[in-house]
């Protein structure tokens, strides 16, 4: 039985140490000063009150003093920051988005640049699959077993295409991002995967073509026609110059198919290795540019680790990568504009929920130091403020996704 992907299954996965990035949440450090200066303010206020209350109504100080600090609510401070980005955070993942924490959207909102990969993310699916050279009907088996333990898109597409099926045991088995696959299987060695890696002199580097070669000998190649995403040249768009590049590993021989995608402005980077790409992506960032990546997984995710951002595109979310700081399904990629959109109205509505408690315990702290509120209406008001706070944000954070993804259907 199957069970639909999570955002829990997913996070728990995440949380590994090795995939943290150091970033700390900006919020965070704002509601902890906050917490703290708020602490000490209302102290500093209770002091004051009761000095003054001491000298102009003494039967009446410790009534005001108790009101005052009961009636002090920090709680709707610090709930602000978790109910908007835990309510955000559930949006996306309705939407087939899956983040690593509610950091990410915190950094989706600063985002100003845009990098795309291409296998995967801006072409999916294969039309045809073919294979020029010869292969038994074992070794076919063979090609659709070490496929199979891959989550590269052209490798899911082969072992889609390939019928024949094998009960040999893999061993040794290794991926080299960029370059290929190198298994054994019943004492042979097996390599798929660049014309370089596996030995195919002269075999070209056309796009999307994986070779084979078997003990060391050429065996030729799965040339796989893949097509471009339907809704990726509108996104593109709608995003304007923030895209500003394309890497990707394969041949330039594509050039003229993205660049059908792509302004001429936006750069098409081939050949990439994934250092190549993870290296492009620092260089943006040291010139202040707040970097998304958007790959599928693999061969980016050095570069998905380094960027602010990284998104891996997959059309099967049980593909899990842990270097990205979320998974996207292939079906909604054309809405990644939305998503940004709502990353930044979700801190506009954080401020908003700041704003809101800052205003109630101003006015609260004023009246009940006036002596105009008793102990009892001090601890009815309290809570009140967090329910309003929690209350603001978790209508606002549903009421704008509604809006966001009703006006692009």
């Amino acid at each position: 039985m199957q069970k639909k992907t999570a955002q829990s299954q997913l996070t728990s996965l995440w949380n590994e140490s090795a995939f943290q990035k150091p970033n700390e949440s900006a919020y965070k450090k704002i509601i902890d000063r906050a917490a703290r200066r708020f602490t000490w303010i209302v102290l500093l206020l209770a002091v004051g009150t009761g000095v003054f209350w001491f000298y102009y109504d003494t039967s009446r100080m410790w009534l005001v003093l108790t009101s005052v600090l009961m009636v002090a609510c920090p709680c709707a401070l610090a709930l602000a920051t978790p109910f908007t980005y835990g309510n955000m955070l559930r949006v996306f993942g309705r939407y087939g988005f899956y983040l690593k924490n509610a950091d990410v959207i915190e950094r989706m909102a600063t985002i100003n640049t845009l990098v795309f990969d291409k296998t995967g993310t801006i072409t999916h699916g294969a039309s045809a699959v073919n294979f020029a050279g010869f292969l038994t009907a074992q070794e076919y088996g063979w090609i659709k077993l070490i496929t199979s333990t891959s989550t590269h898109p052209l490798s899911n597409l082969i072992a889609k295409h390939i019928l024949n099926k094998s009960d040999a045991v893999i061993t040794e088995l290794k991926e080299f991002p960029g370059k290929g696959i190198q298994a054994v299987i019943s004492g042979k060695s097996i390599r798929l995967g660049s014309a370089l890696f596996t030995g195919n002199e002269g075999g070209g580097e056309a796009a999307s073509r994986v070779f084979v070669s078997i003990d060391g000998l050429a065996r030729g190649y799965f040339e796989i026609e893949t097509s471009v995403r339907s809704e990726i040249k509108d996104l593109v768009a709608r995003l304007g110059t923030q895209v500003k590049a394309l890497l990707s590993g394969d041949h330039p021989i594509e050039a003229g198919r993205m660049r059908a995608v792509f302004p001429a402005r936006v750069q098409l980077l081939f050949n990439q290795s994934p250092h190549d790409k993870l290296n492009f992506i620092s260089d943006l960032q040291k010139q202040n540019h707040k970097v998304m990546m958007i790959g599928d997984g693999l061969n980016d995710s050095g570069a998905l680790q380094q960027s602010d951002v990284g998104v891996a595109v997959t059309d099967d979310t049980g593909v899990f990568t842990p270097a990205s700081d979320g998974i996207l399904a292939g079906n909604m990629l054309g809405k990644l504009d939305s998503f940004l959109r709502l990353a930044k109205k979700s801190t506009v509505i954080l401020k908003t929920g700041f704003v809101i408690s800052f205003c109630y315990n101003a006015i609260a702290l004023s009246v009940a130091m006036s002596g105009f509120l008793t102990p009892l209406i001090a601890a009815i008001l309290m809570p009140i403020s967090s329910v309003s706070v929690v209350g603001f944000t978790s209508l606002a954070v549903n009421w704008v996704a509604r809006k966001e993804f009703k006006s692009n259907l």
